[in-house]
Parts: C-alpha cells; structure tokens; sequence
C-alpha cells in the first residue's frame, strides 16, 4: 500500500483478496470449503447436542437437522452471538438467516450441510448482554434491563423471576402500549418455562422463531458438548503462549496494512480461562497467565496437571478466549464455512496460525447479510425524501442538507454557481497554458479554495433553513429514531422485539425470510 494512502475496511480488503495469508481458504470460495476434510465424530456430536434442543422445545426440522449432522461425511454453516436480552440487537437474527440461507443452497442428499448457532455462553462481558433497545410507537428508544452480576459466564447465569418481571414492565411502560405486547410476552414466557438459565433462555427463543428453519443451537457450556472440544484445551495447556504468541504475529501484519488489530496478548497471558470461586455462589471466570513454568489466575497459583485435573472433573471449567475460541469450535464441528460479522471478521483474521498450531482446518469466512427493517412510517418519510434507509445511514447530514437545499430552491442556484465556476476556471486554465504553463498550480489551487468555500457556505445555508423548517428537520429526527438509533445502524442496537411489539411476529418473520445469504436487505413491514 503506497504511504498517505487511506486503507479500505477490512471486509472490503478480504473481499477483495486484499488479505491473502491470513486466511485459508479464499474468499467467497465454497468448493474449497466443501472439501475440508474434518475428522469429527459426527453421531457423538449430535447426541451430545439433542438433550439441550429437546429441553428448549427444538422443532421436528430442528430435530432432523440433527440426525443429518449425524451422518458421515455432514457439514455445517455456523454463525454465534452472544446471549443478549431480548436476543440482543437485530443483526442476531441476520446472522442466523445468513447461515441458514447459505446452508441450504450447499447442501445435498449425500453431503447435507446444517445450519448452526453457537451461543457464546462461555463469554463474562455481562455489560454487552443485559439490556435490550426498542423503540415504541412514540418513537422513543426504550432501554429494557436486567441485573447481572460481573465476571460470571452467561451460561452460568440463573434465569430468576425478576429478569421477566423486569423485561414485562418495561414493555408495558412503552407509549402507547404495544398492540402485539401479548403476542410477545406469550413468547417470552414459553421460552422461560422450558429453560435453567439466562442463556437457555435466550436459545430457546431463537428455536421458537426459527425453528421452521431447522437451525441448531450450541451451548457450549453443556457439559456433554464441552467433553468433546476438551482435547483442544489440554493441547493449549501444553504451549500455552504458542497460540498467543501466533496471534501477536498476525497482528503486527494487520498493522503492516494499515488496520489496527483486535486482538493482542500481553506477557504472560494466554488464550484460556479458568473457573475459580467468587465473592457469591457462581464462579468467576479468570484469565490464566503462565508464570515461571506454572499458571496464575485471580491470585491463585495452579500447574498445569491441576488444570488438567479440573478438566477432566468438569470439561466446562476451562474456557477459551476470544484468541482460541473460533478454533475449539471448528474442532468441535465440521465446519465448512463461518458466518461472521465485522468485529469479527476482524480478529478471525488473526487466527490462520492458532488454527494451524492445533491442526484444525480454518473455515471459509462469509461475511453476515445486513439487515433494515423499515416500519411504515419510516417508508413514509424515506420516500416523501426520495431516500433509501442505506443513503440516509451513510450520510444523515449530507443528504438532509440535499434536501433542504432542493426543497427551498437554493439546490439549482448552488448548481449554477458551480457550473459557472467550472467554466469560468476551465476558460482560465485555457488561458494560463497558452501564457505560462507553471502557473497551472496557482489556478488549480485557487479553485480548490473556491470549492472549499462552496461547500462551507453550502452545508451554512442548509443549516439556515433547517433552523426555518422545523417540518422537515422533524422528520430526519423522526427517520433518524428509526434508522440510525445512538447513531448507529438500526440492525446494531434495535431488538427484533422493537418491530415485533408493533406489527407482530409472524410479518416480521415473514420479512426476515426474504434474507438472502450476502448482501443489504431493507425489509419493509
């Protein structure tokens, strides 16, 4: 990359083939992916898996899923979220609509693929997983939340009565109350009645609304999946900053291409955590350091043949970080291709060589389809605008600015001022090189300072008229609740209850099967 040149996103440089090297299979390509070879007992996988789908309420298409994963020679799609409230922000969904719409197209009679969720119920940043957003018919953005206690697992986490309680009066507080406020809460409370905790929670509501789809939901904190993946943590135990030391690597070559790694292990820190004793009844999960040929966690020195010992007592008492987890769960199940959204595209980057160090093949990385769901009365504005949510998203100001400017006329005298500036340089440049061509650079510069001035008294005047018309910056408010909460992207904060709540689940649903496997989809409700 030439110096002082500005780097693409890292997605679009892995589409591009811009990161060569730090994956496995190229981009996009699912012959390759199809033909990894994974050594995985397939029958034991899914018996392990089918008591918890069976406990959640798993449909027949879910339970037949797993009979094909089953079968010799099986693979799967698999995407993961964390156990967010309410199913965390919308693009939850995009994701497991992603890997099930790209599971389908891959798969046969004699190889079939399945789709798969996995629930990162090992992960403690409980500050990520303990609220929801929604936004009421007032168009005003509820926070619902939950208590949660620090550094505990989410799998570990009880589902206690307050949790509904709370989520309920929130609803209920929303103005005016939700027309399909029942509908939801009926949910909600199916879910709970079949689950042991926060996390199951969480997956039973995706087998309630996805389960058409036949897609499997992962825990891995379930103690029968966890004895499957346990060989991979005891390889760590044995070079335990190899992984680390790998990830550190790729990152200084993220680095080399202008893109600032996600991942980085200091001295000492490696890729797993442990279990031990907190302050309450539940256990606190603490990263393990190797010191002085020994490990420290939470102040408390262990060997590695005690760890190996905790393992084998309970394979859900060691857990990996963010460095290692991909990595367990592709030895876990025969993956063909991962789903993943952009963080995470990110710090799988990073990880080629932790794959290779364990011996798991590296799944082809497929970037999630992103989501818009748009209410009608969002559709209403966006089109009274001429607008699409994807233009208002990347640029809010730019485009209330085009209108406002239209709107009042000043659009066309900014244009001819413009053209006449065109010219009237055009006419000098003309000039310039017929006189002296050295001076080109002082023209060129002096338009450059023309047009800069331009666009200031362009965006002043906009202002101007938006201080006028109250009507119209009204309504970008309004388009900017529904589209661009906090700031960010609608699929990035909003629940997929906030539309739900209002228009009910089944049209919601209906929309989100219009999700292809790739690509921005605005579903209109």
């Amino acid at each position: 990359m030439r110096p002082g040149t500005r780097p693409p996103d890292l997605r679009t440089a892995y589409l591009s083939g811009g990161l060569e090297g730090f994956f496995q299979i190229s981009p996009g390509d699912t012959d390759a992916a199809l033909g990894l070879r994974r050594d995985v007992d397939r029958a034991a996988l899914a018996a392990a898996i089918r008591p918890h789908a069976e406990r959640l309420g798993a449909s027949a298409r879910t339970l037949a899923s797993l009979e094909k994963l089953a079968r010799p020679g099986s693979l799967a799609v698999v995407t993961g979220q964390q156990a967010g409230l309410l199913l965390g922000p919308m693009y939850t969904l995009a994701k497991a609509m992603t890997a099930v719409r790209l599971a389908a197209r891959l798969s046969t009679e004699e190889r079939p693929v399945v789709p798969v969720f996995w629930v990162a119920t090992q992960d403690h940043d409980v500050a990520e997983v303990d609220h929801a957003y929604l936004l009421d018919g007032s168009e005003t953005l509820r926070r619902a939340q939950v208590a949660l206690p620090e550094g505990v697992a989410v799998g570990r986490l009880p589902l206690r009565p307050d949790m509904l309680a709370a989520v309920e009066g929130s609803l209920a507080a929303h103005t005016p109350r939700p027309p399909c406020e029942g509908e939801v809460v009926a949910l909600l409370r199916g879910a709970a009645e079949r689950s042991r905790g926060f996390a199951d929670w969480f997956a039973a509501q995706l087998y309630r609304l996805l389960g058409d789809t036949g897609i499997v939901v992962v825990d891995p904190l379930e103690p029968a999946v966890a004895a499957l993946f346990a060989g991979v943590l005891e390889r760590e135990l044995a070079d335990p900053l190899a992984g680390p030391a790998r990830v550190n690597e790729a990152g200084k070559g993220l680095r080399r291409l202008g893109f600032a790694p996600q991942l980085g292990r200091g001295e000492g820190a490696t890729n797993l955590f442990v279990e031990l004793p907190g302050d309450g009844e539940l256990p606190r999960r603490q990263l393990l350091r190797a010191e002085d040929g020994a490990f420290v966690a939470g102040g408390v020195r262990l060997t590695r043949e005690d760890l190996l010992a905790r393992l084998r007592d309970d394979p859900t008492s060691l857990t990996p970080a963010a460095g290692l987890r991909p990595v367990v769960q592709d030895a876990l199940l025969p993956t063909a291709v991962a789903v993943l959204g952009p963080g995470e595209l990110a710090y799988v980057a990073q990880l080629r060589g932790v794959y290779e160090l364990h011996g798991v093949p590296m799944p082809l990385a497929w970037p999630r389809a992103t989501v818009t769901v748009i209410e009608p009365a969002a559709a209403r504005l966006l089109a009274v605008h001429g607008l699409t949510a994807a233009r208002l998203r990347d640029d809010p100001e730019g485009e209330l600015e085009r209108v406002l400017l239209a709107r009042h006329g000043a659009a066309s005298a900014f244009n001819r001022a413009t053209n006449a500036v065109e010219k009237a340089f055009d006419e000098l440049l003309a000039e310039v090189d017929a006189i002296d061509p050295t001076l080109r650079g002082t023209v060129k510069r002096g338009r450059r300072n023309l047009d800069v001035t331009l666009s200031r008294l362009r965006g002043k005047t906009a202002a101007a008229l938006a201080r006028r018309d109250a009507e119209t910056r009204r309504q970008f408010e309004r388009l900017r609740a529904h589209l661009l909460p906090l700031g960010q992207p609608a699929e990035r904060v909003l629940s997929p209850y906030s539309h739900a709540l209002k228009f009910g689940l089944t049209p919601l649903l209906d929309r989100l099967s219009q999700v292809g496997e790739s690509g921005e989809h605005e579903l209109y409700l």
